[in-house]
Formats: structure tokens, C-alpha cells, sequence
């Protein structure tokens, strides 16, 4: 069985979970939210709006590691969402996954912010203000998707992370 690993990934707020579920949608995909296996003690952070260490970031990406292996156990496609918002986590799941396609997520800042305050969530605008700026740009070749578009056009930029399109068809970020 062939598997096919999509991890769409990206500041708080640019739109990760839409496009996923629209990719899933359109190509047959389970989506795995990252957020759902939050450790206890970031959930704390967020809610007390402190930024997450390097351990923390470190120790979480072992958790989606873990929990990826598991579902493609199960499940021949499977799409990840989560921020990854640090080189040094997006290469450990990298080197676990080297088949993997990452997608970086990425949308205006006025988008965002637009976003984040629509949303319920504990992610507060302020915080989204004060994380954001932490988002390491990627350090590896990968797709990016402005998510700015409609549905459609989204879909027509997040074809070629679909199964059957070669690494050639893969935009640089």
C-alpha cells in the first residue's frame, strides 16, 4: 500500500485546517488536527498567553511524530495540520516521513488577524500578534499556498500535493 503523507503547516491563523479539509475532501485524505494532542502544559501557555519553549516544541513534535506513524497504520493518506512554527521540529518529522509533502500556509496579515478574532478559540489577537513573528521560514523546498482565494482556487494550488504529482510539480517556498 502506498501511503502519502500531506502536512500543511503555518502561522497561527492563515487557514491550515480549511485547506486540509478541502484537500481531504478533494482527494480522499484523513486529516489529523495536530491541536487535538496539545499537551496539558501548552494548553496552559496558550490560555496564559505565554510562548511555548524549545523542550515544549521539541517534546510535542515527538507526540505528532508518534501519532502520524499511527495513522498511517491505518490510513493509506492522511493530512496533518499543525503550526510548526520552528525548522528544527518540521525536519524531525522530515526525517521520520521523507515522503512527506509540507505546504506552508500563509496568508496577509490583516487576513489573519480577521481570522483570529472571528474564531472561538483561547488564541487571543494579542497573542496571535505576539507568536506570529515567531514562525521561522522554511529552511527546505516546499510548497506554499497564499491562502487568500476562494475555495477553487485553493484546490487548483493545492493539486499538485495531491497522489501522482511528482516532486517536479512542487512550488519553492
Amino acid at each position: 500500500m502506498e501511503r502519502s503523507l500531506v502536512i500543511f503547516f503555518g502561522k497561527t491563523g492563515a487557514g491550515k485546517d480549511y485547506i486540509a479539509r478541502l484537500f481531504a475532501e478533494a482527494f480522499d485524505y484523513y486529516v489529523y488536527d495536530g491541536d487535538r494532542d496539545l499537551p496539558d502544559d501548552m494548553r496552559a501557555a496558550v490560555a496564559e498567553g505565554r510562548t511555548f519553549t524549545d523542550a515544549m516544541r521539541d517534546r510535542y513534535a515527538g507526540i505528532i511524530l508518534e501519532r502520524i506513524a499511527g495513522l498511517l497504520t491505518i490510513y493509506p493518506r492522511v493530512a496533518v495540520t499543525q503550526g510548526l512554527f520552528k525548522n528544527r521540529q518540521r525536519h524531525a518529522l522530515l526525517k521520520s516521513f521523507p515522503f512527506a509533502r509540507f505546504v506552508w500556509v500563509d496568508a496577509e496579515d490583516g487576513t489573519i488577524e480577521k481570522r483570529v478574532k472571528a474564531r472561538r478559540s483561547d488564541v487571543t489577537l494579542d497573542y496571535a500578534r505576539r507568536i506570529n513573528p515567531l514562525f521561522e521560514i522554511p529552511d527546505f523546498d516546499c510548497e506554499k499556498i497564499c491562502n487568500e482565494g476562494g475555495a477553487e482556487a485553493i484546490l487548483e494550488k493545492s493539486a499538485s500535493s495531491a497522489p501522482g504529482s511528482g516532486p517536479d510539480t512542487r512550488g519553492r517556498a
